[in-house]
Order: C-alpha cells, then structure tokens, then sequence
C-alpha cells in the first residue's frame, strides 16, 4: 500500500468549473522509504503539488481544489485541522529552497531547532537539539546553537532546515527544490546527506527540482510535469534509457555531459504556456517537433510496461 496516494488533483484559481487549472487531473503514488522527483521546468506545477499534499496553498487555490490525497488511507483534503496539525511538520514535513526564507532572522538556530523539538516531546532539548545539528554534519553543534541564520553559509543553513524538517521523525519529507541556492558541490554534499538521512530515519521523499542530474543522483522513481500535468512517469534508469515523452527528452538532451562536448546545448524552442492561456490537447504540442493533428486532443495516459506511463499520441513510435 503506498504512504502517499494523490489521485485526481485539480488545483484550480477558484471555484468556479472553468476557472484555470495550475494542476490538472494529477495522480501520483509515494511508497514507503522512496524518493519519487518531480522534474519539469519553472511553472510546471510541481510546487504547488508539494503544497498541495499539507494544503499549505493559497485560500484561492484552496477553495478550487478537488480530487483526493489520501495519506495511509485518510484523505488529507477531509481531515479536520487537529489532525491536520499533527500531520504537518510531524508525519509530513517539508524542506524550502531558500533556508533565509525558512529561518527567521531573529531568533537563534537553536531557540527555532528547539520548537521543532519541543513539538515532538523532547525531553532534553538542549542536548537533543545538539544532537540534531550533528546528525545533519555541523561542525561544533554546541556552538552553532547559538548562531544566527545569517552568521552561517547557504549550505550550512539548509542542513539547519533539514534538522528541523526532521525534528519528529517524518514519514515523508516533501524537498521543494532545496539544493537551488547551493553551488555545485556543496549540493551534491548536501544530497548524498539526504540520502543518509533518508535510510537512518526509514522515511519517503518527494523530491521537486528542474534538474535531472539532481533525479538521477537522488531518485528512484520520476514524473515529469508540463503545463500542470504529469505526461511520463516511471522508474528513474527506465526513463533515462527510454524516455518516451517528446518532452522528456528534451528536458534529458539538455543536461550536461562529460562524454562528449557541445558547442552549445540543446534547448527547447518556446517557453511553456502561462495558467490562464493552456492549449487544447497535448499542452507541450506547440513546442514538439514531433507535433501532428492528433495532439490537438488530450491523450491519454497508458502504461507502456509496469511503472512506465506516459501521455502521448506518439508514444512506442521509432522517431528518427
């Protein structure tokens, strides 16, 4: 049984039946102890899905929401706000991309360590907070208790924000993006640290980001989000050695590589289509090469092999 079932998630600007969708017709499926990414480029939908699943959106996208996520069998979108609170921060947490925007600038690392704390019954919260900071790789945790966000570097204040994230013990942490403001190698530091965590604590990610090296390095299973929908899903080495969505790969052609050197990479022409202002069909159909008549319908999704879906018209075609 999977942690986490999102099944027919409309996310709508209102509640009105024609309003604009920013996520349409969503399903989705977490599994204990996994990390399924979400990958698509900014505006896709993938963080309003994050926030989606704690219902953490905006009272308008709130009030133009349907479908359900059922967390161990409970729809979350039905529960009361005692249980709601208790999932928040405790089952669910949540790690942000930007940790000055997470932290407050006033208070001390360890005074907000120790609410997170304090919240899952701590008894010593002073050495439970310590422990927490040396879990995540602080150097002299003692110390950096009584630092400030701002007496800290990027990196060092993300990995106070997963120690917080992780305070009461999630079964799922939702990571929007949280290697954004990182350079290169300290967020690589950072996701082998996750990756650590992870199996110390048994718990699922959903993991949002735009970058497939960050999928490849960190995932088990991906879905690829466009225009607010989820056109291919699967496992992450099934996807990267058959991808099967024209923007799939696309999104694979402009990763780097070490193997060969280009000149410039590829790159998808366009930008994709803003809430209001969706194509009929297939969203991605403006922008793909591979483009015909049928696209200006919706296709839709079908299981190509067990955990390999995709939406597309030319889908298991041999495309030259």
């Amino acid at each position: 049984m999977s942690l986490l079932s999102v099944r027919n998630l409309t996310v709508r600007l209102g509640r009105e039946a024609d309003a604009p969708a920013i996520l349409d017709n969503i399903s989705l499926d977490v599994d204990p102890g996994e990390t399924v990414g979400l990958v698509g480029e900014s505006g896709s939908g993938k963080s309003t899905l994050g926030m989606s699943v704690l219902r953490l959106t905006p009272p308008n996208l709130a009030a133009g929401t349907t479908g359900e996520i059922f967390w161990r069998g409970e729809d979350i979108l039905k529960m009361p706000a005692k249980s709601l609170h208790k999932l928040r921060g405790g089952e669910i947490s949540m790690i942000l991309q930007d940790p000055m925007a997470s932290l407050n600038p006033v208070f001390s690392v360890g005074s907000q360590l120790k609410e997170a704390l304090r919240r899952a019954g701590k008894p010593d919260l002073a050495k439970a907070a310590e422990a927490a900071l040396a879990e995540v790789n602080i150097p002299s945790p003692a110390e950096r208790l009584r630092a400030y966000p701002h007496q800290m570097s990027g990196g060092m204040r993300q990995r106070v924000v997963s120690a917080i994230g992780l305070a009461q013990d999630p079964a799922l942490i939702i990571c929007d993006e949280p290697t954004t403001a990182l350079d290169a190698t300290i967020q690589y530091q950072f996701l082998d640290l996750l990756r650590e965590l992870q199996r110390a604590h048994h718990m699922a990610m959903l993991f949002v980001t735009h970058d497939f090296g960050v999928v490849a390095r960190i995932c088990d299973r991906v879905a690829v989000m466009y225009a607010g929908r989820i056109v291919e899903t699967g496992p992450v080495r099934e996807i990267f050695r058959n991808p099967q969505h024209p923007y799939t790969r696309a999104l694979l052609a402009a990763v780097p590589s070490t193997s060969h050197a280009l000149d410039r990479l590829p790159m998808i022409e366009g930008a994709p289509p803003s809430v209001g202002a969706r194509p009929e069909g297939c969203a991605f159909h403006p922008r793909c090469p591979l483009a015909i008549d049928k696209c200006r319908m919706q296709p839709a999704t079908e299981t190509l092999r067990p955990g390999h879906t995709v939406a597309c018209w030319r889908a298991r075609e041999e495309v030259a």
